[in-house]
């Protein structure tokens, strides 16, 4: 059950951004728009790295000998890939703003935190220090949430 939980929710987020990534110019004219996704980018990257020390998963289920990562921007935010998609995203969506593209970004973001909810509720079962780790990172957004 956990992994078609984790498939459908993985599935979602793809679907919803290859849906943005298509249907709108995928860098937008404006400066402070390009500084921001060039921020997801050096973040998405940056996380990546980090990340490949581990065996975690692209999917919330981790796979079984992976570690708890909280070296580089995992020191401060749980989730920093989610993040990068939302920096990298959300310009995206807001330079070229139509009703579809803000309903399947709604849909998008209301994906991402269920699916980091639930990737948290399996690190907990998974990691007897998750639980001190959350105490002292942010989940998604420092200072904010």
């Amino acid at each position: 059950m956990a992994n078609l939980k984790s498939s459908i929710l993985t599935l979602i987020q793809y679907i919803t951004m290859a849906y943005l990534l298509l249907a709108f110019s995928v860098f937008t004219g404006n400066k402070i728009s390009l500084g921001i996704q060039l921020l997801g980018i050096i973040l998405g990257i940056w996380a990546i790295l980090v990340m490949s020390k581990s065996k975690l998963n692209i999917t919330p289920v981790p796979r079984n000998g992976s570690s708890l990562i909280n070296i580089g921007p995992y020191r401060f935010i749980r989730h920093p890939m989610y993040l990068a998609l939302l920096l990298f995203l959300t310009p995206v969506v807001f330079y070229h703003t139509t009703n579809w593209g803000i309903l399947v970004f709604g849909i998008f973001l209301v994906n991402l935190v269920l699916k980091l909810s639930y990737e948290e509720q399996l690190l907990l079962q998974s990691f007897k220090r998750y639980e001190d780790y959350k105490q002292h990172t942010w989940r998604l957004i420092p200072w904010i949430y």
